[in-house]
């Protein structure tokens, strides 16, 4: 994680298996010379063992037989005051000196595993500093030719694999690639199933493992991966025996890990464990340890965590005086203190963004200066360059200032002097850059900033080699770059741009939890490209086409999963048994016995296929946006309405059987709509329906025709309103107005639906027409009269027992529920499913809203998580009436255009 200090990068203290080459503790039996290294040697005790070794080596011949391993414990006593000292000179020394001791080495040598094992090591650890991409290489290399010389029975294999696992889970951090850390983990499991001499390496391998579901759970999402990967943290730290610094570094694992996942889940519980383990590892170091420091700055940095999400600007206070103390006690060779520096420069930034004191921020600048000055490589220099850039940017957006902005453009500059080519960073520091330059040019409106700051964004959006997040937010700025210069053609290329990546934001093997938190940054995304679309002038359905993809992403991707491929068995039967089995795999809930692993692979395999699905003739938009010609299928029964808003403009697309037009609503202001949207009790006063129908809905109805009250039942219209972005909340079929008389309002002249997207009625009527088994007609009915914790609702039962009566009459089959297992157990047999209740609308986590239940006098819940992984349609089942509040409400507009709540759940499982 960039700008979090780490304690443990020396490997003696992170892994066993590492202070075995170290510290030769394992019987080494054909290796006698290798030297022991004592566990607290000095600078001095390094450097005379150095001198001894080098000036034995000077004047014995060349041919001595000895000469092997004194080359050998010489590169070694480099590595240790590498350690030590913090040394780029002795790790080059190191690896210079063990691979002579290689070369010069009888290849039938039974060392030879050992002396490749420990310069691999040696490249790793000189990796750790520089984050060179040919050192860890080089480890992978050398791990291959050390197991080419051993068994599976070698009583180094287990070590052997803990190091290649590793090289493979810090090339992650090369290449950001997730077959790296797969390869990793796969290879920590396969060395988990060998017969290891020690339960101290197999503990190594354990804790290896939880780390490696960690780093792909910072790549992925995946919520499975990161509780794994506690799990087995917290496993191996009970475990774990022997030096304190080890204990600490486990610790240490498992602390970070709880506070990452608190970053997103936001349990209280999980931050303050975190704190509880960074402050053990601070009571359990010895004064004088150079990690006691970097122990403080991980404590420090939780508090800084913790005050970001839920906790008090005293915790702020505490996460300065941490980090202060940190500072101070760092040794100014310490490898970890432009890292701790870093971090006090990110608490002061913090400060800044709370008191507003220009002084805090200036604070906040010059400490990142002093990271920059006290760090070893232009990597840590063009991180600490980036952060200080930003601290520059706060400034400005409280100074307005050009040199504040210029400042922060000159950093990000010097940032990207730093990172090269190949450096993962290299896509978010061009982004960066070209924001920067987007709100200069707000100022300026000078050409040269606009040719600069797109110039640098185009770079990112049209790499493919970059990751798909950073070429996305990159779009997003260039959009709004282009808007701001009124240039709506190359605003629209950069929008077509964007639609085509998002598929790709989105792996298969996500589950709909996950695909959730994903989704978090996109929001609003689809609205602006179908606004840029109509400003280049292009035709209804592109703009049409464009929300079609970026909006109700979730549920299209469980659409996927779950809708009919009749056509494709009919013309290509192997793929669609292919696609068939892939599909039944990816749609089971993940539970505690799954292998996420083959999760993974499977859907990998899922996206191949259906990129050769899409190859073959007639099925070239195979899981696509829908075409023209669907999107005016899907209103042959009636007319669609799709009523974009967004900051560039506000249209209604009309989608008619024959045609699609689009009507201009100049007066829907964005700005309006998000103000109301904030007060939502108001959204269906008299003013808020009155305002709508002035400058929405009665110039569409009049579009259509729709002018006046039916004269008669059997006459009345139907329309479906697909609401985008911060209208999505608002009921369109109440606007109006409602005095006795009055034609002026939508009730009065259509009957109305609603749906999240065309896709979804598409997908919807497609289920329908499919014929399947169903065994009986019942009904599930359930009353919650009574609910633990919530008011009484005495007209539930009342409701329900009406329903029974009217479900015998239909020769419906009606079963009274009370629990979620009554409900979750006959869900799939039901045709009808009727719930009188309570709801709850989760204002964080729209997956969190859900029904309140009761088992044995306690409240209990139905979430739409739960709803989303369930699969009814085989069985065919009609409605879900809920008669609750919430149901369809979403409160955090993040995800307004996914359209989460306990209805469309009900939708997506199959009614």
């Amino acid at each position: 994680m960039e700008g979090t200090g780490k304690i443990g990068t020396d490997l003696r203290y992170t892994s066993s298996a590492y202070g075995t080459l170290f510290y030769a503790n394992l019987p080494l039996g054909a290796e006698p010379w290798v030297l022991a290294l004592e566990h607290n040697m000095t600078r001095s005790d390094i450097d005379q063992q150095i001198d001894k070794l080098r000036l034995w080596l000077e004047t014995i011949r060349s041919d001595h037989a000895q000469r092997v391993s004194h080359l050998h414990n010489l590169g070694m006593m480099h590595m240790e005051k590498f350690h030590l000292i913090n040394s780029f000179d002795a790790i080059d020394l190191a690896i210079e000196f063990l691979q002579e001791a290689i070369n010069i080495a009888s290849s039938e040598s039974p060392a030879r595993p050992l002396q490749y094992l420990c310069l691999a090591v040696a490249y790793h650890v000189r990796c750790e500093r520089h984050m060179n991409t040919a050192d860890v290489d080089s480890t992978i290399r050398l791990c291959h030719e050390a197991a080419s010389l051993m068994g599976t029975s070698h009583r180094l294999r287990g070590i052997q694999m803990k190091i290649l696992g590793d090289a493979y889970r810090m090339r992650l951090n090369c290449s950001g690639e997730v077959s790296d850390v797969n390869e990793s983990i796969r290879i920590y499991k396969e060395a988990l199933d060998l017969n290891l001499p020690s339960d101290i390496i197999r503990i190594d391998l354990t804790h290896a493992l939880g780390l490696g579901y960690q780093a792909r759970y910072q790549v992925t999402a995946t919520m499975w991966d990161m509780d794994t990967s506690l799990q087995l943290l917290k496993e191996t730290c009970d475990a774990t025996t022997g030096p304190y610094q080890m204990k600490t570094a486990r610790r240490r694992d498992l602390a970070l890990g709880h506070q990452i996942k608190y970053l997103r889940k936001e349990d209280p519980l999980d931050i303050d464990t975190a704190i509880a383990l960074f402050q053990e590892c601070v009571d359990h170091t010895h004064t004088g340890d150079p990690i006691l420091a970097t122990c403080y700055a991980n404590l420090g940095t939780a508090y800084t965590a913790k005050r970001r999400k839920a906790g008090s600007f005293e915790d702020l206070e505490r996460s300065i005086k941490m980090l202060q103390h940190a500072v101070d006690i760092s040794g100014a060779e310490s490898p970890n203190r432009s890292w701790i520096l870093a971090d006090l420069g990110t608490a002061y930034n913090d400060k800044f963004y709370e008191t507003k004191v220009l002084s805090d921020i200036d604070t906040a600048i010059e400490i990142w200066q002093r990271a920059i000055d006290s760090s070893d490589t232009k990597k840590q220099q063009a991180t600490h360059l980036q952060w200080k850039s930003r601290a520059a940017l706060e400034r400005f957006n409280k100074t307005k200032s050009v040199t504040d902005i210029n400042h922060s453009i000159l950093f990000m500059q010097q940032s990207l002097e730093n990172t090269l080519p190949t450096d993962i960073p290299l896509a978010c520091r061009l982004y960066e850059l070209g924001n920067r330059y987007r709100l200069k040019y707000k100022i300026t409106r000078a050409e040269e900033d606009l040719k600069t700051g797109t110039s640098h964004l185009w770079r990112v959006i049209q790499n493919p080699s970059m990751d798909v997040y950073n070429r996305i937010l990159a779009g997003e700025d260039a959009m709004s770059f282009f808007a701001l210069a009124e240039d709506w053609t190359q605003g629209y290329e950069v929008a077509d741009s964007l639609m085509k990546m998002i598929p790709s934001l989105i792996p298969r093997f996500l589950e709909a939890f996950d695909v959730q938190y994903v989704l978090r940054d996109i929001e609003g995304m689809a609205c602006e490209a179908a606004s840029m679309a109509l400003n280049a002038g292009k035709e209804p359905s592109i703009a049409l086409q464009a929300l079609e993809t970026g909006r109700d992403v979730m549920a299209t991707s469980i659409d996927d999963l779950r809708g009919e491929v009749d056509i494709l068995e009919r013309k290509y039967p192997d793929l669609a048994n292919e696609f068939l089995s892939l599909r039944a795999a990816l749609d089971l809930p993940s539970t505690k016995d799954s292998d996420p692993d083959q999760r993974y692979e499977q859907g990998n395999d899922f996206e191949i296929l259906v990129d050769k699905i899409r190859q073959q003739p007639g099925f070239e938009g195979f899981l696509g946006a829908p075409s023209e010609d669907a999107l005016k299928l899907a209103a042959s029964e009636h007319p669609l309405v799709v009523i974009n808003v967004s900051e560039y403009r506000s249209d209604a697309m009309i989608v008619l059987h024959d045609r699609i037009k689009s009507l201009a609503l100049p007066y829907l202001s964005y700005d309006k709509l998000k103000a109301q949207s904030r007060h939502r009790d108001s959204i269906s006063s008299p003013a808020v329906l009155s305002w709508l129908w002035d400058v929405a809905m009665k110039p569409i109805l009049d579009f259509l025709g729709l002018t006046k009250t039916p004269v008669s039942d059997e006459d009345w219209p139907r329309i479906c309103w697909i609401p985008t972005g911060a209208l999505s909340g608002f009921p369109l079929h109440a606007a109006g107005y409602h005095a006795d008389g009055s034609s002026e309002a939508v009730i009065e002249r259509v009957m109305s639906s609603y749906s999240s997207s065309v896709k979804a009625i598409i997908n919807g009527r497609r289920d329908t027409k499919t014929t399947r088994d169903v065994t009986e007609e019942r009904s599930l009915l359930v009353a919650m009269e009574t609910t633990p914790g919530a008011t009484a609702l005495p007209f539930a039962t009342r409701e329900v027992n009406v329903l029974h009566s009217l479900h015998t009459s239909m020769s419906l089959d009606p079963i009274v529920g009370k629990n979620k297992n009554d409900i979750l157990s006959q869900l799939p047999q039901c045709k009808v499913f009727h719930f009188a209740g309570h709801g709850f609308t989760d204002s964080q986590d729209p997956s969190k809203s859900h029904l309140l239940l009761e088992d044995n006098g306690k409240v209990d819940t139905l979430e739409v998580g739960k709803l989303l992984s369930l699969n009814l349609r085989q069985s065919q089942p009609f409605l879900a009436y809920l008669s609750a509040c919430g149901t369809g409400q979403i409160k955090n507009k993040t995800f307004l255009d996914e359209s989460i709540h306990l209805i469309s759940g009900f939708r997506l499982a199959g009614f």
